[in-house]
């Protein structure tokens, strides 16, 4: 990073982590912060920036990222999906294991994740944690643990025995990891689409009921507190599965919980023209299942907003609705959606930043996603009220395959920092 420092005055200064909302600045010398508050010397700082009352916070964390092959002439590099993650205001990425790329073999995976620090966005990775995500055969957790895996994880794919998810929660508190699965009885969703609903059974779409995630977690939960294992709930998206969360928590449990963009700001309605866009796995939910999995943000009961980015191939997406491949881009219009929550009064910003900055933080033990003195210079700049269309076609990260186009939002990433040096600036 540069040994340059970097004043930002005049700020609506937000952080989640202190619960601070209100007028300040920051100083960051040497990639740290230095100072931050209402009195800033710039005399120490080689650049000043005045933000004008605009929004100054951490920048942004994703904990669920994927890089997919071949998607332009090119491919899609980690370079372009990082540029991708800057112009969003994300300033650290964890890339998430899929079945394209299962990150499930220790050889090269130190090498690897040492590799990333060459791009401006912090790169992490998880780690598959069984053999190609079968969901049978336990990968090298521990090695790849040692060579830099901030978590292990299953992608799309729930384990299904009983007795395989014991030995990998067994197996995971050894190196006090967090063990992420998708919560889905496979009983009831293996080969679904959809939601079990009026609409899916009109549609006549292969769907799975919103019991299957209560089922799952139950059992998860009980795992858990046999082995002491840390169990990340991946991706949590019904009012069932909420349930049973809270149910959880009531026992002496390291358990977390994430949810996806998609499902704080759609629901199956928005897929009711079977657009291949909106195929997403776990597919879209009930508009009570959103207000609940809402209202749980707003209390403080989900620990982090995931934007499961994954820009699948054309042809791919191109299929009919219950063929496509499932998933969307949501890098660079995750900020845009979520802020629809708050100028919509479901929610306040300091409370939607949370789970964007200090709570994913938190989970991985980072130091960033926080403003204090010491913490990494890792900060986003944010017209809360700037109107914007979303356009694919202008994407850094990739081309098309977006659930967004052509929506309208409210609120734009000005400029992204990581260590105190610019990575997105949206005037260059």
């Amino acid at each position: 990073m540069s040994q340059t420092s970097l004043a930002i005055i005049n700020a609506r200064l937000i952080d989640p982590a202190s619960g601070f909302d209100g007028p300040g600045g920051v100083l960051v010398e040497d990639g740290v912060i230095a100072q931050f508050g209402t009195e800033i010397d710039l005399n120490a700082a080689d650049e000043v920036i005045d933000a004008k009352g605009r929004i100054l916070a951490p920048a942004l964390i994703d904990l669920r990222a994927a890089k997919e092959p071949a998607l332009t002439p090119d491919g899609e590099t980690l370079s372009t999906l990082t540029a991708g993650a800057a112009k969003g205001g994300y300033g650290t990425v964890v890339l998430a294991p899929n079945l394209r790329a299962p990150l499930d073999k220790a050889d090269g995976f130190d090498g690897m994740t040492r590799g990333f620090g060459r791009y401006g966005v912090r790169v992490l990775s998880a780690c598959g944690a069984t053999r190609g995500l079968d969901g049978q055969t336990m990968s090298e957790i521990g090695l790849m643990v040692r060579g830099g895996a901030v978590y292990a994880g299953q992608g799309d794919h729930p384990i299904a025995d009983a007795l395989t998810m014991r030995r990998l929660l067994a197996y995971t508190s050894q190196f006090d990891v967090w063990l992420s699965v998708r919560p889905a009885d496979t009983s009831l969703s293996a080969g679904t689409v959809a939601l079990e609903s009026d609409w899916s059974a009109r549609m006549g779409l292969p769907a799975e009921p919103a019991i299957s995630e209560r089922i799952a977690i139950e059992r998860d939960a009980a795992l858990a507190e046999l082995t002491g294992g840390k169990l990340m709930i991946d991706r949590l998206s019904t009012e069932a599965g909420l349930k049973a969360l809270r149910h959880a928590r009531r026992s002496d449990l390291e358990i977390a919980a994430t949810t996806a963009v998609a499902h704080l700001t759609l629901n199956e309605v928005d897929g009711g023209a079977l657009d291949s866009a909106f195929r997403m796995d776990p597919p879209l939910r009930a508009e009570s299942d959103r207000l609940a999995l809402v209202a749980a943000l707003a209390d403080g009961e989900l620990d982090a907003i995931v934007t499961d980015h994954r820009p699948t191939p054309f042809d791919d997406k191109g299929e009919p609705f219950a063929l496509a491949i499932p998933g969307t881009m949501g890098l660079e219009t995750a900020l845009g959606a979520l802020l629809a929550l708050v100028h919509d009064g479901e929610i306040e910003l300091i409370d939607l930043l949370r789970a964007l900055t200090c709570g994913p933080a938190d989970l991985l033990g980072l130091p960033q996603g926080r403003i204090k003195v010491g913490a990494p210079g890792d900060l986003v700049l944010i017209d809360g009220d700037q109107p914007w269309v979303c356009k694919p076609d202008a994407f850094e990260s990739a081309r098309g395959n977006s659930a967004w186009a052509g929506r309208r939002f409210q609120g734009r990433v000005l400029q992204t920092f990581v260590g105190g040096v610019t990575v997105y600036n949206s005037k260059v």
